[in-house]
């Protein structure tokens, strides 16, 4: 063979050489990379199994790390007699995080400048007393002096004229402007959103956020699927799937309008939530006037505090609270037909694994 095949030959040879050394040394770099991260999800998923085991939870959860999900999963039954288990898409009453809804529809009426902060109920309900120095952010943030019992009517209200007349008829007004949470202040604003709409609240809400946001999971109590697994309430007491002693209503569901008679699973309200801050809805400087966090406290529908934010609704065993940073990039859902006895410290201990 000649000299300059031969040369030609070891270079070939030199170069698969090399190329072998390259990949087996890249694929065991990464190894330990992969494991490592693998380790870690595996650990942290133990110990949210551990904690969710001994706050005897049953439900769902979604934990939201950097921006992305990054833990999703149900415990327990959604029917224990039936040995029906809660999955991904079971829907829950989501009770007063539904007030977060009612009032990103507020934000929308604000940006097309149909109301504003300072916009007052006498304009919509003059026969109110004290309407006059009502304003729509009081109603926002429980300091309109307006109190009502939570109560279930005596009879069913089967449209929203009826629901609203109850309000009317139950709720009272005292000069006191402190915080004093009622459900009657976001019943009251879903009547102006249908005054503004000149539309039935639940024909607003379901056009603007959940037809608009693609929610497929989430229905008003009364429209309910057929074949939805809808999960029973259950207690803790000694034992899990204890009957729960005060289930609520179709009477009590049917007085919540714009405070919670919404059903949905964890998944649709992740992704309600994140359209808040991600301009789907409306522009971020419209919703940071609404909320105003930087000031702490109760803002249309959450709370806030060190750059936290935090909401808690629930109705007889069910449960269903968001924790976590007030920009969404870290996030925990707990949706919940067995509660934990401490929904908030749960919440609080799963963030700190993350």
């Amino acid at each position: 063979m000649k000299r300059n095949q031969w040369f030609l030959v070891l270079l070939i040879l030199l170069f698969g050489v090399i190329g072998f050394i390259v990949k087996t040394d890249c694929g065991f770099s990464k190894q330990p990379f992969a494991s490592k991260q693998m380790s870690e999800k595996t650990a942290m998923s133990s110990q949210i199994n551990s904690l969710i085991e001994k706050a005897h939870f049953k439900g769902n959860i979604l934990i939201v790390a950097h921006g992305q999900p990054v833990y999703e999963q149900s415990y327990g039954y959604a029917n224990a007699q039936k040995k029906i288990a809660n999955n991904a898409t079971t829907m829950f009453p989501i009770a007063s995080l539904q007030k977060i809804m009612t009032g990103a529809l507020i934000v929308k009426l604000m940006e097309q400048g149909k109301l504003s902060m300072t916009t007052t109920l006498a304009e919509f309900y003059p026969e109110i007393t004290n309407s006059q120095s009502i304003t729509i952010q009081e109603l926002l943030n429980h300091t309109s002096g307006i109190t009502m019992a939570e109560l279930a009517p005596a009879v069913r209200l089967d449209d929203q004229q009826s629901q609203l007349d109850y309000v009317l008829t139950q709720l009272a007004v005292t000069p006191n402007k402190a915080f004093l949470y009622t459900n009657a202040n976001y019943s009251l604003l879903a009547g102006i959103i249908s005054q503004l709409y000149k539309r039935p609240y639940e024909q607003v809400l379901q056009e603007q956020l959940i037809d608009k946001l693609d929610l497929k999971q989430t229905y008003f109590w009364d429209q309910l699927p057929k074949d939805a697994v809808i999960p029973h309430s259950y207690t803790y007491e000694k034992q899990d799937y204890q009957a729960d002693s005060n289930p609520p209503s179709e009477e009590l569901f049917s007085s919540l309008i714009g405070a919670g008679n919404l059903y949905m699973s964890v998944a649709d309200f992740y992704v309600f939530l994140q359209s808040l801050t991600d301009g789907r809805l409306f522009s971020q400087e419209e919703y940071q006037k609404l909320i105003q966090s930087q000031e702490g406290g109760y803002r249309a529908g959450l709370f806030y505090w060190d750059q936290m934010e935090f909401f808690e609704g629930n109705l007889g065993g069910y449960d269903t609270v968001v924790y976590g940073s007030q920009d969404n990039q870290t996030l925990v859902f707990l949706f919940a037909n067995q509660r934990a006895a401490d929904m908030q410290k749960l919440s609080e201990k799963i963030i700190g694994l993350l």
